[in-house]
């Protein structure tokens, strides 16, 4: 036995060195003879002492595999402390400097997904091209892609990500980056920033171009949360930020402002909440406020961009439209309704001229505005016409308030789609999201509306709306217009571009219209041929079978820039307006 190594032993036949200070690989010292070792006693670890393996014969094959993983076991541990300081290090770095981590991430630029050039004419385009159409973050001529880069780092991506709509595959790999920013600003260890805010606005105003599913109400949450947390909902003099939990008033003594940057930005918010929530028949998660109106006076007072003389008339328009709710929710009394309503329509009516006749401006100078008005008179038609339910048994749909809703319904319907047919080519693919939810409900509300204005008793009052719309032809050039904006490109997911789907869209929007046109002309003889061709007959089955080649889309990927754009909703949609005669045309 004396040819072979004996381990040093403690009278309790346990091991020299515990398990923690093996794995470490650092000298055990232990001061008595039993309890913990000197460094787990200072560490507050427990200390295990394994019992003595006997020394007698070649070690194991298990004991070889217990030494591979105590070596194991002891680099894991030393590089996870590694780790843990880094951590610790990084963290009082970014305590101290709350810019810290986000300036040490390589962007686009640093990754050479594009060259500082590029990013200089990406964002000439958005000024030039996108920014009229999302006045509520304003770039100033003389900033530069370098400047924005380094001042406002997820602005400039965000800005870089809309402006690459010519490029769908480049555009969706940039938006990776975004919602990668964005969940580690909102989720994980940012900070929020009024920039985070600004970003954001542009990310949802032209999210149509984002991959599917969108998340549009997403980002306009965390939007309107940033404006909730950092108080901009109100005038800079009543933030008071902690007065009521904390005793330290001087705190609050030097409040923060971005002046009519951020009156913009709320401005902003605001519109796209309320505007969208209305045709798509959510709630609006940003009420209106004083605030925001005393908002839209200081840009009127101090205008800086020719813009900012329109966002009151544009804010002033959107809270003439919510004023139509009270109808859409039923909340007039059953005995006074069908008065009430009538009452209230005129009211809107006559509120809606005399917005017109007071502007100062031409409704035509500014597209925005002039989109929002004709949605607000298709909104209130929309309510009167279909979403309102009269309390009687066999209430009337031809009464002359009614006609006189529907005239203004299909007026308007062709004032806007006659709008966007006469648009230079491809302005269109600088329509925000806003933009194409309005006009989806253009091409919806006027297929409801040529169809109900065919009734045999309502048609001799709309004949001439009718054949001014001329709905088929309209449709046809709408669809060849969304289809010259279609390519061939496809994202990493295999995915084609917005306008593939809007064209699938407004095919399914013509084939329903066609088709009930059609089966109303072949039930009733006396129904004028002026309001549909011969000719659009084969277009009709032309239509049907072009759509067959799309595939079909499954439910949780409907865009909700089309409401009820899929055939087998409209009919839910019309009401009582359909009770007669619907057997013989559905």
């Amino acid at each position: 036995m004396s040819g072979h190594t004996k381990v040093p032993r403690y009278s309790n036949g346990s091991a020299r060195t515990c398990q923690n200070c093996a794995r470490a690989k650092i000298r055990c010292i232990r001061s008595t003879t039993t309890g913990s070792c000197d460094r787990c006693d200072r560490l507050g670890k427990a200390c295990h002492f394994q019992q003595g393996r006997r020394a007698i014969g070649v070690a194991s094959e298990s004991s070889s595999k217990d030494r591979r993983m105590d070596a194991l076991e002891a680099k894991l541990d030393r590089l996870l402390a590694q780790s843990n300081d880094a951590t610790v290090s990084g963290a009082s770095q970014t305590d101290e400097n709350p810019a810290f981590a986000p300036t040490q991430l390589k962007d686009v630029i640093d990754k050479g997904v594009l060259t500082i050039n590029a990013a200089n004419l990406l964002l000439h385009e958005y000024r030039t091209t996108l920014m009229p159409y999302c006045p509520f973050v304003i770039i100033p001529p003389h900033a530069t892609a370098a400047n924005l880069r380094k001042e406002k780092p997820f602005l400039f991506l965000t800005i870089l990500t809309a402006a690459l709509y010519d490029n769908m595959p480049l555009q969706r790999t940039l938006e990776v980056e975004v919602k990668r920013i964005i969940s580690k600003c909102m989720i994980f260890d940012g900070s929020m920033s009024f920039e985070i805010l600004q970003g954001l606005l542009v990310h949802l105003a032209w999210c149509q171009y984002h991959s599917r599913p969108r998340r549009f109400s997403q980002y306009l949450h965390l939007a309107i949360s940033i404006i909730t947390d950092l108080q901009l909902d109100r005038a800079p003099e009543y933030r008071f930020w902690r007065t009521r939990v904390n005793f330290d008033g001087e705190a609050d003594s030097n409040t923060i402002s971005w002046g009519n940057e951020e009156r913009r930005a709320v401005i902003g918010t605001f519109w796209f909440s309320s505007g969208i929530s209305q045709i798509l028949q959510k709630r609006s998660s940003f009420s209106y406020s004083l605030y925001l109106e005393a908002a839209c006076a200081l840009l009127a007072s101090n205008v800086e961009y020719d813009s900012d003389r329109h966002l009151s008339h544009m804010v002033q328009l959107q809270r003439l439209s919510e004023k139509i709710l009270p109808i859409s929710s039923q909340r007039a009394p059953d005995a006074q309704s069908e008065n009430f309503v009538e009452a209230y329509y005129r009211e809107i009516r006559s509120e809606l001229d005399l917005y017109q006749a007071r502007l100062p401006f031409l409704l035509t100078e500014n597209h925005l505005l002039f989109m929002q008005f004709q949605t607000v008179e298709l909104y209130l038609c929309q309510v009167i016409l279909f979403d309102y339910k009269p309390s009687a048994q066999h209430p009337r749909h031809d009464s002359p308030f009614q006609i006189e809703a529907l005239r203004m319904g299909l007026t308007a319907a062709r004032t806007l789609l006659e709008f966007y047919i006469s648009l230079p080519l491809r302005r269109e693919v600088a329509f925000n999201n806003a933009n194409w939810v309005q006009l989806g409900f253009a091409v919806t509300l006027a297929c409801k509306l040529v169809v109900t204005a065919s009734e045999p008793s309502i048609y001799p009052h709309t004949a001439d709306l009718t054949r001014a719309l001329n709905l088929s032809n309209m449709l046809r050039r709408c669809v060849l217009r969304i289809q010259a904006l279609v390519t061939s490109l496809m994202d990493a997911r295999g995915d084609r571009d917005v306008f593939y789907h809007y064209g699938k869209k407004l095919k399914q929007a013509q084939w329903w219209f066609e088709s009930r046109i059609l089966s109303r002309s072949s039930q009733n003889e006396s129904f004028p041929a002026a309001v549909y061709s011969s000719a659009d007959m084969s277009d009709s089955q032309a239509t049907r079978e072009e759509l067959d080649d799309y595939p079909a889309i499954p439910g949780a990927e409907v865009d909700f820039q089309w409401p009820g754009l899929f055939p087998n909703t409209y009919d839910d949609l019309f009401g009582g307006w359909m009770a007669q005669g619907s057997a013989d045309l559905l």
